[in-house]
């Protein structure tokens, strides 16, 4: 199943709704009307995973709303998949992509940003890219069997 925009919007209410945050009327009628509430969420978030995994989502901003609506999840379990999709986005060059990665890692609690950043903007484009590089560094350093680089 691939998901537009609106059902990126939907797929992201939903997951916050599981994890108890509370939504504004508006909010809570995009839920309501929503054709995925009745997709469990474990199945919405794999069917999002396995769309990004083969391609389905073939623009940028179709996997930005894909890994922003994943942001919501809360699930720690995809830092792996965060961190393919990373160095995915990282080497096609895609600066919107790698921003929205980072701060989904950054809100599971993986160090992604550099600490001494004052502000985190999409539009600071070289130093999200260097923030991606260096985090990715740092995982493959801690990755056994891996040469540290």
């Amino acid at each position: 199943m691939k998901l537009n925009h609106d059902e990126f919007t939907e797929a992201a209410f939903l997951f916050e709704k599981e994890n108890r945050r509370l939504h504004s009327e508006f909010e809570n009628g995009i839920i309501e009307n929503s054709r995925l509430k009745t997709i469990p969420a474990n199945e919405l978030e794999a069917d999002i995973i396995y769309g990004i995994k083969k391609g389905i989502y073939e623009t940028e901003a179709e996997r930005v709303n894909a890994y922003w609506a994943l942001s919501k999840r809360n699930n720690k379990k995809l830092v792996p998949d965060f961190r393919t999709c990373l160095q995915t986005e990282l080497e096609a060059e895609n600066p919107i992509a790698v921003f929205q990665i980072l701060v989904a890692l950054d809100l599971l609690n993986e160090p992604s940003f550099a600490p001494e950043r004052d502000s985190l903007d999409v539009n600071e484009t070289e130093l999200n890219i260097n923030d991606a590089k260096n985090y990715l560094g740092k995982q493959s350093q801690s990755i056994p069997g891996n040469p540290k680089v």
